[in-house]
């Protein structure tokens, strides 16, 4: 008999972003994958990549009346209908609201439920309000998790410790994976670099910085450019890929710290292996993260990374893949300096995180996690 698995996100453009790779290998294997979302079914991305689309509304508050009754049932219903062995949940609000709805179903027809925390709300240096709230709630689904999946060091210790589900049943997996090919310098058009080089007005031989984010608080935006204003490189150009509600503001700060004419602000770009492969490194100091994508897609792109010393941005780049800093503008424009006057070193270490994304971070190797994952849950299923 075929196995089946239900993904839940909270929006569709989380299975778009992350999870589309793991539902064709899975189907590729003669599983029956759904999806579930809010706005599921108008995603015309998701159309061909899952059997079948369920919407679910969803509200901010994970503890709202409206999640815990309406929503809920209408989970538990379409789980049954289902029959899934497996119910895989991402994203917070999506994950707590759907292990609630699970929580009393027993018997051989209950589905295994996976949970992968692609970075805990509570985090180090986090204010003690908010993070004994964010605690509070992970500790309480844990207890209606079958397997919780964790993607950097600091996440995993926190899960061991925090209880309500087993250590053996926490997993370490390092993130969703990167197309390391498809990030190669070697996978892309010279000409297409040199355009895309022409159209930001950027010279050949200038040290660009790029920072692929949405302009939003936890990113750090205006550190950066603090940071930024203190370079000494006079040919060094900050490239800021993204959109966002701060994004105004982020360009305001640009003026008003006297770098804006070395700042490129390029918006939401579908071609970031070339804008990557146009840069010198990548930066990345935001408060918190999971295991960011842009700074593993850098690694398998050869290009190194300027970041702060935040969870899952250490985790990725380690010793030598860039060059790991405390979240100062000083410390950072130290940082940026070094590797704009050692063209060699900052290619050397592009070489090491390439080498890294490739070891460690490879979607196919994280897949094979899964694929492993799924194996022993199916069977705890007997």
């Amino acid at each position: 008999m075929g196995r089946s698995a239900l993904f839940v996100t909270t929006v569709p453009v989380t299975l778009e972003a992350f999870l589309l790779p793991f539902a064709r290998h899975f189907r590729a294997q003669g599983w029956r994958v759904d999806a579930l979302a809010n706005g599921a079914t108008e995603a015309d991305a998701l159309e061909r990549e899952f059997d079948r689309r369920f919407d679910v509304a969803w509200t901010r508050n994970p503890l709202s009346p409206s999640n815990l009754i309406g929503t809920a049932a209408r989970i538990r219903a379409i789980v049954t209908e289902g029959a899934y062995d497996i119910v895989h949940v991402h994203t917070p609000i999506a994950a707590f609201v759907t292990r609630f709805a699970l929580r009393h179903q027993r018997g051989p027809s209950r589905p295994i439920v996976i949970y992968t925390a692609h970075g805990f709300h509570f985090y180090r240096g986090q204010p003690a309000v908010p993070h004994a709230l964010y605690r509070t709630l992970e500790k309480v689904a844990a207890r209606w998790t079958d397997f919780l999946v964790t993607i950097n060091a600091e996440d995993y210790a926190a899960a061991q410790s925090l209880g309500g589900i087993a250590p053996a049943r926490v997993r370490f997996i390092p993130g969703i994976g990167v197309d390391v090919e498809r990030y190669s310098t070697s996978a892309v058009c010279e000409g297409d670099v040199a355009a895309l080089r022409r159209e930001l007005a950027v010279t050949e031989d200038a040290f660009v910085l790029t920072m692929i984010a949405e302009f939003a608080p936890v990113k750090r935006h205006r550190l950066l450019l603090e940071a930024f204003s203190a370079v000494r490189a006079s040919d060094a150009v900050l490239l800021l890929v993204g959109e966002g509600p701060l994004e105004a503001e982020v360009r305001e700060a640009a003026t008003a710290l006297g770098v804006a004419e070395r700042v490129r602000f390029a918006g939401y770009r579908h071609d970031i292996p070339a804008v990557l492969a146009a840069s010198s490194a990548l930066a990345l100091v935001s408060a918190r993260e999971g295991l960011p994508r842009s700074v593993l897609e850098a690694m398998a792109a050869c290009r190194p990374v300027i970041g702060t010393q935040t969870r899952g941005i250490s985790d990725a780049v380690g010793d030598d893949a860039g060059w790991i800093v405390p979240a100062t503008a000083a410390a950072l424009a130290s940082a940026i300096d070094e590797a704009a006057a050692d063209p060699a070193e900052t290619r050397r270490r592009g070489e090491a995180a390439r080498a890294r994304a490739v070891r460690e971070f490879s979607l196919a190797a994280v897949i094979a996690d899964y694929e492993e994952l799924y194996g022993e849950a199916v069977a705890s299923r007997v």
